[in-house]
């Protein structure tokens, strides 16, 4: 009975700071997402689906499989909405982006989405470093 409560009052904080882990990568991969398309969509929603984590070249790096809904922007909502696209090249370049790495896209519409997120492991914490065809 006490290997019993001893391998429990060990596993616990194992468990935790794994938990608390997968919670930084999602948060990560959710606002480096926000920021990413934020030229050319407005994310409604965003749920993880699956991470993984992988040794790469330079370190550690995940990949955030992901679903949720996005309100495309027309191109005058973006030039005008703050944060969003400054002209209409930006507006293209991001949409042309976007739309290799999560499918059609229609201006002005809401639609659900689903993709793949990769993100480096720094010193600091988890970098967004974009879209992903995985």
């Amino acid at each position: 009975m006490k290997k019993l409560l001893f391998a429990a009052a060990f596993a616990a904080p194992l468990c935790f700071t794994a938990c608390k882990s997968s919670e930084l990568v999602a948060s990560a991969a959710e606002n480096g997402l926000r920021k990413d398309l934020k030229p050319v969509c407005e994310v409604i929603n965003f749920k993880e689906v699956a991470t993984e984590e992988k040794t790469a070249d330079g370190g550690k790096a995940a990949l955030v499989r992901f679903e949720g809904e996005v309100k495309w922007l027309t191109l005058e909502e973006a030039v005008s909405s703050r944060g969003a696209a400054r002209d209409a090249q930006e507006y293209l370049l991001k949409l042309e982006y976007a739309s290799s790495k999560l499918g059609g896209v229609s201006a002005g519409s809401s639609v659900r989405v689903k993709g793949a997120i990769l993100l480096a492991k720094t010193d600091l914490g988890w970098l967004y470093k974009g879209l992903s065809l995985e």
